[in-house]
């Protein structure tokens, strides 16, 4: 039976730590308020540490595999293995399907699918040193709070026998003049957008990826979005152009063999507006990265039981304490860039694992898209928030054209994908659809007839509504203009819970 290296163990821990800070728990609470409004779970609940879905991950200290451990053993390579012995576990098919992303946890689920993708972005550039990681961002990234202390002898507490060794690897990462940790990047500057970070020739990316090495760096930190927000009238309208410019950046990163790094926002204490449509801008962040099968960070779970949601004065910009940003002791992890800095060393650990030492994963719980995209069997929404990105160009329903039930005109009568959420209780949401230039699919919330009769709200991209508790279904369907032209082709689609307050959901 195979181990579950040290490296994997600590994925991150934020108990004993946060736990003074939140008595009611940062995972199980915030899993359990949305998972309540939707009647299909995941079988295994978030870890109540902060991070991983699987107990034994949120140790310190390394442990033997639990049971659910060793019932994934088998996904490790012995699979292909002729000489499997008939004793071992037998193979868990849903280790081998891509997982879906879901709320509640810091870190994304690593599987056995998703180190192998890892591994063929990282084939594609296999020169690039393997201890280079490039920062893009906008204020967040520029801070020195935010990685440049580890340069430097930081106090890593509880994290030294699991994460120092992370530390030290990276630290030894010969960036121009400095480490990766504390060099000043190209590609982030204070007020900055996604796409800032791809425009120009050479563009702040492409300055930074050739002046870090030669062949580029293996892994990039990624963080926008509150700059994002403020680049239309409404947060509703500056989406699109979020999702456009994060989408081109995440690609020209993998594309060049790089493996992307994806930060979600934390609280805008600074904007009451604002704050309402952060988790919005995380889901379809979650949602880019669930289809790419990169790693997302969901800071804003890790800091949700900080005082002031570990957000400074300034209601932007997150706190530090007096004694640095890099302190990993129960009072340094009280703010908030500290945090930030141990599940950015978490993240770099993980990947370390998985793509460096070659620890085969022993896969973490996870759900994963169930259906076919039809009426009679659609793609179910287990859990919200729930993201997943797919065409319509091969989409198997060819059942609606015109929804008489929203009183709608439009000819919708190309391809459609058919998802499918119960309720369990009156839940007010928000779902989104997002698509690219020559792509023109609409978005559809129907009764539980499934019908065009049935048709309660649409949209161009946006559907928000308070739901009774019951089934319901959600149409992505394609447009077709007058000259029969039909406009399907590939989309994300997030569904999540409002935030409470927000009025743009009764």
């Amino acid at each position: 039976m195979l181990s579950r290296p040290t490296s994997l163990l600590i994925a991150l821990t934020l108990a004993p730590h946060l736990a003074c800070a939140d008595p009611s728990g940062t995972d199980t609470d915030t899993a359990a308020a949305t998972d309540t409004a939707v009647t299909t779970t995941l079988t295994t609940a978030p870890d109540p540490s902060g991070s991983t879905s699987t107990s034994s991950e949120s140790d310190t200290d390394a442990q033997e595999p639990t049971d659910s451990d060793s019932a994934t053993d088998s996904t490790t390579g012995s699979a292909t293995d002729s000489t499997t012995d008939t004793d071992d576990p037998p193979e868990d098919p849903e280790q081998n399907t891509p997982p879906l992303y879901p709320g509640g946890r810091v870190h994304s689920p690593l599987t056995p699918f998703v180190q192998e993708s890892l591994a063929s972005i990282r084939a594609l550039a296999p020169a690039a040193p393997a201890d280079l990681f490039i920062k893009v961002g906008a204020s967040s990234t520029v801070s020195p709070h935010t990685l440049h202390c580890f340069a430097g002898a930081p106090d890593l507490d509880l994290y030294e026998p699991t994460l120092g060794p992370t530390l030290d690897f990276f630290r030894a990462g010969e960036a121009p003049g400095s480490t990766p940790f504390d060099r000043k990047t190209l590609a982030a500057e204070v007020g900055r957008t996604a796409g800032w970070a791809i425009t120009g020739d050479p563009s702040p990316l492409d300055q930074e990826y050739a002046a870090i090495h030669p062949d580029g760096p293996s892994l990039a930190l990624i963080h926008y979005g509150a700059n994002d927000m403020q680049m239309a009238v409404t947060y509703a309208a500056a989406l699109p152009g979020y999702y456009r410019n994060m989408s081109a950046l995440l690609d020209t990163l993998i594309d060049r063999g790089v493996v992307p790094v994806v930060f979600g926002l934390s609280r805008r204490q600074d904007s009451p507006a604002a704050d309402l449509w952060v988790q919005t801008y995380n889901a379809v962040a979650r949602g880019l990265a669930q289809a790419r099968l990169i790693p997302f960070i969901d800071l804003h779970h890790a800091l949700e039981g900080l005082p002031n949601y570990g957000v400074s004065g300034d209601g932007l910009h997150l706190s530090a304490a007096p004694q640095g940003a890099c302190e990993l002791t129960p009072d340094g992890l009280q703010y908030g860039y500290n945090v930030r800095n141990l599940i950015a060393l978490a993240a770099l650990d993980r990947l370390r694992a998985a793509l460096v030492d070659g620890h085969p994963v022993l896969g973490e719980a996870h759900d994963f898209l169930q259906g076919e995209g039809t009426v009679d069997a659609p793609l179910e929404i287990p859990r919200l928030p729930f993201a997943d990105a797919r065409s319509t160009t091969d989409a198997p329903s060819l059942d609606f054209d015109v929804y008489s039930g929203c009183d709608a005109l439009a000819d919708e009568s190309g391809p459609e994908n058919i998802y499918r959420l119960v309720l369990d209780q009156p839940t007010e949401l928000r779902a989104v659809v997002l698509d690219h230039p020559g792509v023109d699919v609409d978005l559809h919330l129907l009764d539980d007839t499934a019908t065009e009769a049935g048709c309660l709200a649409r949209g161009d991209r946006l559907v928000s509504r308070t739901l009774p508790a019951g089934t319901y279904f959600f149409s992505v369907d394609t447009y077709v203009d007058g000259q029969g032209n039909e406009f399907s082709g590939e989309y994300t689609f997030v569904v999540l819970a409002c935030e409470p307050g927000d009025l743009e959901c009764y």
